[in-house]
């Protein structure tokens, strides 16, 4: 005797074929802005199985190191929802940076969900200017450049060295004040303290050309250090 699938053994084999797990954590670009580097940003993503199926999260990859990122959920049932969560540590980073985060899963059939995270990494304690060109050193003396940090944070200097012991550094606490888009010193009280640094070649130097790196260890709550570049040419 032939029997005759039923109706509900139809509608269970069609049950059982299911749409494979699928993961989708919202909008796959991940846009952190101007970060102060020295800062560890932490963002999340709410990630969705939106298939039929079971889906099991695996080990997730990064662009970087830098970045770690984390799901809190290994399996994610149809319709379930989970938290991805990334860490961005920017203390090695400079300028604009972009890594990817991939997400590989497993349903009925292996997947990857695949996010770009992007930042722009400024140092919030700047040298003005950036880099001093003393020009003819042993005509123009000492020069001087501004050592502040731009969001108004409280730092201090611990100690500033030379990589080629070219020339001699002095530096000085200073009240500051923004006038636009210029720092300068204030003899009235400024808005943040900073520090004003004098560079001299050093006494006996012969030298025509000068080129030199500076230092400058700080004491920050992000920010580690900061260098400049020195260069300078004497007929």
């Amino acid at each position: 005797m032939i029997r005759t699938p039923t109706i509900s053994t139809f509608l269970l084999g069609l049950a059982g074929l299911g749409t494979p797990g699928n993961l989708e954590c919202g909008p796959t670009s991940v846009d952190l802005g101007v970060v102060s580097q020295g800062r560890v940003v932490t963002f999340d993503r709410n990630c969705q199985n939106t298939g039929t199926r079971e889906l099991v999260v695996q080990t997730i990859r990064t662009g970087c190191t830098c970045l770690s990122a984390k799901f809190d959920k290994s399996r994610l049932g149809p319709g379930e929802r989970g938290r991805l969560r990334m860490q961005l540590e920017t203390d090695p980073l400079a300028d604009k940076i972009e890594f990817a985060v991939e997400v590989p899963y497993k349903s009925k059939e292996a997947s990857t969900e695949v996010l770009s995270v992007t930042a722009d990494v400024h140092p919030s304690v700047v040298a003005i200017p950036e880099y001093l060109d003393m020009g003819d050193f042993r005509r123009n003396g000492a020069h001087q450049f501004l050592v502040v940090d731009t969001t108004g944070r409280a730092f201090g200097v611990r100690q500033i060295s030379t990589a080629r012991s070219e020339v001699d550094v002095h530096w000085a606490p200073v009240e500051l004040v923004r006038m636009g888009e210029k720092w300068e010193p204030s003899t009235r009280g400024g808005a943040v303290t900073g520090y004003q640094v004098t560079v001299l070649i050093k006494p006996g130097s012969t030298r025509h050309s000068l080129s030199d790196e500076i230092q400058i260890d700080l004491v920050h709550d992000l920010q580690k250090s900061l260098r400049v570049r020195i260069v300078g040419y004497s007929p």
